[in-house]
């Protein structure tokens, strides 16, 4: 028989789960799609890392974004372009999903999500000149959740600026009037600009709402940063919400036909759940071992 003490029984409980979950940690592959002349990617634009105002680092939201099914995500803090840019650079190596500096404008009028920056944007300026701030740097400004409490957006003018509007959120699964207030935003932006890229995002912070809850299909020229955003402003996107609704151009869900992009990809969770589970049960182990022994079986 090997004695082990609840201290040494539960430390080995630890290293198990660690081993199981190193194991476990391997992130699927994805293979390209294609719909008639354009690859089609899967793109997150309204993400908030750490540091800043989400729970992830850069590095930690590339794996999860690779785990949701992912080819691009924009990292957008409040305010801030720093962590968006760690972020960038980061991506820059190695063959994970694209990462693009970003920043979520927050003014009391308007949310907007700006992708592609080099450098933050004043927020303390109506949408029109923030619209204008972004392009100035090569980027896309996006409505960001544009729902009735906000009324920087209320001028046609504004709005036909935009090359982008969030018509799939992770909100609208639970609540219908958030819903509805997009619906009705998105097809007032398509009456004054026909060519507004329809976006869907996950506002992601922390668990939850999963990251690509929400998300955008991109019928891309080439896989690419630039040809990410040229898609956003040319319009060749489509939102996707949770249930997988497609909103945006008829000409191009025609095009994508019976093709749906992986969703949430990790044929691993179960193994990454025992992981969590061997690894608490050791942490619980810890805390209250005593002076038994336990025997086990050789």
């Amino acid at each position: 028989m090997i004695r082990l003490s609840p201290r040494a029984a539960s430390a080995a409980l630890i290293v198990a789960g660690a081993v199981v979950g190193t194991i476990a940690d391997r992130i699927p592959s994805r293979q390209a799609v294609r719909a008639g002349d354009y690859w089609v990617l899967s793109g997150d634009f309204h993400v908030h890392a750490f540091p800043g105002d989400g729970a992830l680092a850069p590095w930690m939201l590339r794996d999860e974004a690779a785990r949701a099914g992912l080819d691009v995500i924009a990292v957008t803090n409040h305010n801030q372009a720093l962590t968006g840019r760690l972020a960038e650079w980061i991506s820059a190596s190695g063959d994970g999903p694209l990462m693009l500096t970003g920043q979520e404008v927050t003014n009391p009028e308007y949310h907007m999500v700006a992708a592609g920056l080099h450098r933050a944007v004043n927020a303390d300026q109506p949408a029109a000149g923030a619209i204008a701030d972004v392009h100035a740097q090569g980027g896309v400004a996006i409505a960001a959740h544009p729902s009735r409490r906000f009324r920087g957006y209320d001028g046609d003018a504004t709005v036909a600026a935009l090359d982008g509007a969030e018509a799939a959120h992770s909100g609208i699964h639970f609540d219908d009037a958030f819903r509805r207030d997009l619906s009705a935003f998105f097809e007032r932006a398509r009456r004054i600009n026909p060519d507004v890229a329809a976006i869907g995002s996950s506002d992601f912070h922390a668990m939850p709402p999963r990251l690509g809850l929400s998300r955008t299909y991109l019928f891309v020229r080439e896989r690419t940063k630039a040809g990410v955003l040229d898609a956003i402003r040319d319009g060749r996107t489509l939102a996707v919400d949770g249930d997988g609704r497609l909103t945006g151009d008829s000409s191009l869900i025609d095009l994508l036909g019976d093709v749906r992009l992986a969703g949430r990809s990790d044929p691993n969770r179960m193994w990454r759940r025992l992981s969590i589970a061997l690894a608490w049960l050791g942490a619980a182990g810890l805390v209250l071992a005593g002076s038994r022994r336990f025997e086990l079986p050789v």
